[in-house]
């Protein structure tokens, strides 16, 4: 072992007294009384012209509105999928990359079964490695590789959801986020090449009347927390628009203390458990998303949310506008997702079960890499890797 553990103990020691510090206290009493006091028409006046460059959460209804987990009876399915990849290696002789989707498939009811399988898949041509473009040649790397891997996903998911639907309703299930987050830094000619099978695929599933839904543990987003900050900004009562960016400029300039400050910095999911207090199987409001990358999803397939306790912890689901807009659609959603992750002690027993078949580990990726060099020596290629590949898999001092 090369880390010094005892070189970072005292800090560690330290920064654990700090965060038991921070956790007491009266440190969430202003977080508390602007949740109880939230006025929802004003709140969505502020939101109409506020500039802000955070992500906010908005809805037409009740923002601390609840609802319990509907009974679910009879048959269903959930179709989950997942997906993991080997990424091109600079240091082989050949290039290429492979993506394996895991696929299950639940059945519940009166014929109960369960079907699980995997979809690997071997791209290796020119037209593959390379993103299309009659300018530039831009190669796969590990983000477009992974918002590849989404879309196979999802469509692996709806291939079967919708031919599922036929017999009983069903609902597509996928580890992560619906919101490609990648495509964020992309050229619009790599969005023009992920996106539209993506949607191609939300399109069946919307035509199908499918619902699909994205399941977080243990979320990290804050935009309800960045809204409430809006709901107590104090530049309405001065007779300005809320502008966050202005505001916090004025630190520097003038001294200025945000009258938001008083809220702590602290993720949606804290807000729902620890103020909010959901209980098992409760959601809250479906909220709307404002990324800009959803700009380019169109109306019918903009992200919606919602956070759900599951009896271990609050997670967060993602859905299309579709289906937040189909009450019958959604009831389903939120009542099978709460029912999956009762079986499945806190998180969804399908997505379980797909990412134990997706996942790629170490001695399968070794395999991979034996059958690649025995291919290459049947056809006299010796494979030689670099000088730094080769000192990493042995030590010569």
């Amino acid at each position: 072992m090369t880390l010094d553990l005892a070189g970072i103990a005292g800090r560690l020691g330290a920064m654990v007294e700090e965060h038991a510090r921070q956790s007491t206290g009266d440190r969430f009493a202003a977080l508390e009384a602007t949740y109880a006091n939230l006025q929802d028409d004003d709140l969505r006046d502020r939101l109409q012209t506020a500039k802000t460059s955070w992500l906010l959460a908005k809805t037409d209804a009740d923002y601390r509105a609840t609802s319990p987990a509907p009974a679910i009876a009879g048959d269903f399915a959930i179709v989950a999928s997942d997906g993991s990849f080997i990424l091109p290696d600079r240091h082989s002789p050949v290039r290429f990359f492979l993506i394996n989707i895991g696929k299950v498939i639940l059945r519940y009811g009166s014929e109960p079964g369960a079907e699980l399988s995997a979809e690997p898949t071997l791209y290796f041509q020119e037209d593959e490695l390379f993103v299309p473009n009659a300018v530039r040649r831009v190669p796969v790397d590990g983000t477009i590789l992974g918002l590849k891997r989404a879309t196979d996903e999802l469509r692996v998911a709806a291939e079967q959801a919708v031919r599922l639907r036929r017999e009983c309703p069903s609902l597509a299930l996928q580890d992560g986020t619906l919101i490609l987050w990648g495509l964020e830094s992309q050229q619009d000619f790599v969005v023009d090449w992920v996106l539209p099978p993506f949607l191609d695929t939300m399109r069946t599933l919307r035509d199908a009347n499918v619902p699909v839904a994205a399941f977080i543990s243990y979320p990290g987003a804050r935009e309800l927390t960045n809204t409430l900050r809006v709901s107590i900004c104090d530049y309405p009562a001065q007779g300005r628009k809320v502008d966050c960016d202005h505001c916090r400029s004025r630190i520097v300039s003038e001294g200025h203390t945000p009258a938001c400050d008083v809220l702590p910095d602290v993720t949606d999911r804290f807000l729902f458990e620890s103020v909010a207090n959901l209980q098992p199987g409760e959601r809250s409001q479906v909220f709307a998303s404002t990324s800009k990358i959803l700009d380019r999803y169109g109306p019918d397939f903009h992200v919606h949310f919602f956070y759900l306790q599951t009896g271990v912890e609050v997670a967060r689901v993602e859905i299309p506008r579709w289906v937040a807009a189909d009450r019958d659609l959604l009831e389903f959603t939120h009542a099978a997702i709460y029912d999956q992750c009762q079986r499945g002690m806190g998180y969804p027993s399908a997505l379980q079960e797909a990412h134990e078949i997706a996942v790629i580990r170490a001695d399968e990726r070794r395999a991979v890499e034996i059958m690649v060099e025995e291919s290459l020596a049947e056809h006299g290629i010796v494979h030689r890797r670099s000088a730094k590949d080769g000192s990493k898999r042995g030590r010569f001092v």
